[in-house]
């Protein structure tokens, strides 16, 4: 976790009660015959790291660390209090750089500054993080997260980050609310044109003064609240809006002493090959990837390197990322009729066993030493999230996206989407904040 979240987590009254482990670096990047550390709590570090590894592009890189730190310095007002005069002018004298850099790609504004594809590949080496890659993202968007990333210390909670969301969750708890497992909801209630309640997939029904959507946005609108009841034009924003990508993620469990490589980072970013992230992203969203032949992305993290608590002795858990995965791959993942069957699980085995192919360029030995391992598809983050098609991020944060997010707010009185739809951003900074956006919103009503 990064320095904007610990603030979240601070404010919310948790981030005492969590035990935290400091992380020195916060990324390496990996490519063919080149690996770049990024230390934590270290703009400047960071860029020294660039600069050692592209000494040609010195100039370019010190112009682009130089505007993520004006971000930094100017965006610094814009969330929680305390914000002093200065900082209100900063913030100001930094709009018609935020503006500018919102309408033009990543690559197009680093294109300016150099030629050298390599560097601008390896300078978005974050895409991940946002869904999109350089010639898609917003300039805005990758600058920020960079400097988020960056200029920032990096902790980790030492028994997991299923810990920070059960202190949430026992925080709701503690003012009286109550949470209901395996509990599916089947649509929001509507009277005269308001959202009364929900309505539980075994027919009871729940009413309240507000009723708050962590579902994406085409399942809220579309189809927990329904077509008819939306303005005509804000249907219309619906239908276009455009869900981000998906991916799968593969949970293992190994007695190979992962001590002896080089692996104690936030993350690592493993990239197979030179070739562009945006052929490989487009190829990948239109479903013409090939898992087992084709050059991937792939983000790993070993999170018992970082603490202890986390694995028995002599044993560790490996995270692998693949981003994107079209929910079409193979034929639906091989799902029938809406079943996952046999071919579905044998099709998840295959994979886990690709991806772990994979990830031997910088783990040799991991396939023979694997204890367990659980692979998730676009399929399993629809079915446990709600999100349609698996979408982490609800809706791609694109220059030509058209469904611009809403805020906390809806066409429809008394109905409010929260997380990430409330705010815009990925992550879970951006699903925290919108949260306390949205609170903010309903109990000021």
């Amino acid at each position: 976790m990064s320095g904007e979240l610990n603030e979240i987590l601070a404010g919310l009254g948790i981030f005492d009660d969590i035990e935290w482990v400091e992380v020195e670096n916060f990324a390496k990047y990996v490519y063919p015959g080149l690996e770049i550390v990024m230390p934590a709590d270290s703009l400047e570090g960071c860029r020294e790291n660039f600069r050692r590894a592209f000494p040609s592009g010195g100039k370019a890189i010190d112009r682009i660390f130089s505007d993520i730190a004006r971000l930094q310095r100017g965006l610094s007002p814009a969330g929680g209090s305390g914000r002093s005069f200065g900082d209100v002018i900063s913030f100001v004298r930094t709009l018609p750089m935020l503006i500018s850099l919102s309408r033009k790609s990543f690559f197009d504004y680093v294109n300016k500054y150099t030629d050298d594809e390599r560097l601008i590949t390896v300078l978005s080496s974050l895409w991940g993080y946002a869904g999109l890659p350089s010639r898609h993202i917003p300039a805005l968007m990758l600058l920020m997260m960079s400097g988020e990333c960056y200029g920032n210390p990096v902790s980790f909670p030492r028994d997991g980050y299923q810990t920070v969301s059960d202190f949430l969750a026992k925080k709701l708890l503690d003012f009286g609310g109550e949470i209901r497992y395996s509990a599916r909801v089947s649509g929001i209630l509507m009277e005269k044109g308001t959202a009364a309640g929900v309505e539980m997939s075994d027919g009871e029904k729940i009413y309240g003064r507000a009723v708050v959507s962590n579902a994406d946005t085409k399942k809220t609108f579309l189809e927990l609240v329904g077509r008819q009841h939306l303005p005509r034009k804000f249907a219309s924003r619906v239908d276009a809006h455009t869900p981000s990508a998906s991916g799968i993620s593969l949970h293992l469990a190994t007695d190979l002493d992962l001590s002896r490589f080089d692996l104690k980072y936030g993350s690592i970013f493993y990239y197979e090959s030179w070739e562009d992230a945006n052929i490989f992203f487009d190829k990948a969203v239109s479903n013409e990837l090939n898992l087992e032949s084709d050059n991937v992305v792939i983000g790993l993290q070993a999170p018992s390197l970082l603490s202890e608590k986390l694995a028995p002795e002599g044993k560790h858990i490996l995270h692998i990322l693949l981003m994107p995965v079209s929910p079409a791959y193979d034929h639906n993942f091989r799902i029938v009729d809406g079943k996952r069957g046999d071919e579905y699980r044998a099709l998840k085995e295959k994979l886990a066993d690709v991806l772990i192919r994979k990830v031997e360029g910088l783990i040799p030995g991991l396939s023979n030493s694997i204890l367990a391992k659980e692979l998730s598809t676009p399929y399993t983050f629809e079915r446990y999230t709600g999100a349609t098609g698996g979408a982490w991020y609800d809706g791609v944060s694109s220059i030509k996206q058209k469904f611009s997010r809403p805020s906390t707010g809806t066409p429809i009185k008394n109905l409010y989407l929260t997380g990430t739809k409330a705010c815009g951003g990925a992550g879970m900074s951006s699903a925290l904040r919108g949260g306390i956006d949205t609170w903010k919103a309903v109990s000021e009503k």
